[in-house]
């Protein structure tokens, strides 16, 4: 299935609604594995607390 658009200069732009939907698609999947990396690292790290040493 073909969209063609024109433009007020009569060009004209064809696009295939399949690129529309790997578009969608791909943004989804980037998100979706952005989601995951952050659910993969720890909320906090560990953190160092100073010791005082005696001599």
């Amino acid at each position: 299935m073909k969209i063609t658009r024109k433009s007020e200069n009569g060009e004209h732009r064809e696009a295939l609604l399949k690129e529309y939907f790997l578009t969608a698609s791909l943004i989804a999947l980037l998100k979706r594995v952005g989601e995951e990396a952050a659910k993969a690292i720890p909320l906090r790290a560990a953190v160092l607390v100073p010791i005082k040493v005696r001599r």
